[in-house]
C-alpha cells in the first residue's frame, strides 16, 4: 500500500485550502484516493492555517492523522509548531526565505515566495509553486493533472498563471532533487 499524509502549513491568506483542493482535485484525476481536513485560527488572515492531505491507493478509512509523512511550512511557525513531530525519514518542503531549519534531516528548501513574485510576478501564486513542487516531491500525480486542477479551481483570470506556477514548483522540485546528492540542508 502506497499512502501519504500531507499537512500543508502556514498563515491564513497563505492559500493553503486553496492549495489542498488543487493537490486533492489531481490526485483524484491520477486514480489516487483522497481525504483533507483543514484548521484555520480565528484571524482570516495571519493566523496559522493548516490543510491536511491524504492520498493513497487504497481507500482511507479516517481522514485524521496526527503525524504528516510529508511537511509544507511556508513559515517559521508552521515548522515550529510542526516540525518537532516529524521522524527523520519524513519529508519537509519548506520556504528557504522564510523558515530556518538547522541542518541534519532532509529538507527540500525552495524559495517560493520569492520565485512567485520576481519570476511569476504574483504572489499569490506561492501556494501553486508549492502545490508543483510537492507534486514532484510525492510522485503518483502527473504534472498534467495537477496543472489541469490548478487551471480548473482558479478565481477567473488566474488560470494561466496558476498552471505556470505548478509547472515552475515541479521544475524547481526536480532541479533540486537531480543536481543535489547531500540528503541535508537543499537548495536556495
Amino acid at each position: 500500500m502506497w499512502k501519504k499524509e500531507i499537512r500543508l502549513a502556514g498563515s491564513g491568506g497563505q492559500g493553503l485550502g486553496f492549495a489542498a483542493m488543487v493537490l486533492a482535485d489531481a490526485a483524484i484525476k491520477a486514480g489516487l484516493h483522497v481525504s483533507t481536513l483543514q484548521s484555520y485560527g480565528p484571524e482570516a488572515r495571519g493566523g496559522a492555517s493548516r490543510s491536511d492531505v491524504t492520498l493513497s491507493d487504497e481507500d482511507i478509512a479516517n481522514p485524521w492523522f496526527s503525524k504528516p509523512s510529508v511537511l509544507l511550512a511556508l513559515n517559521e511557525k508552521a515548522w515550529i509548531k510542526y516540525g518537532p513531530q516529524l521522524g527523520e525519514e519524513d519529508w519537509v518542503l519548506v520556504d528557504s526565505d522564510w523558515v530556518n531549519i538547522p541542518a541534519g534531516r532532509t529538507i527540500f528548501r525552495l524559495p517560493l515566495e520569492r520565485i512567485a513574485k520576481t519570476e511569476l510576478r504574483e504572489k499569490l501564486t506561492t501556494n501553486m509553486v508549492a502545490v508543483g513542487a510537492l507534486g514532484a516531491l510525492v510522485g503518483h500525480i502527473p504534472l498534467s493533472a495537477l496543472m489541469e486542477a490548478a487551471r480548473f479551481r482558479a478565481p477567473k483570470g488566474f488560470g494561466g498563471i496558476n498552471q505556470d506556477a505548478v509547472k515552475r514548483g515541479w521544475e524547481l522540485m526536480e532541479d533540486l532533487r537531480g543536481g543535489v546528492k547531500d540528503a541535508n540542508a537543499r537548495g536556495a
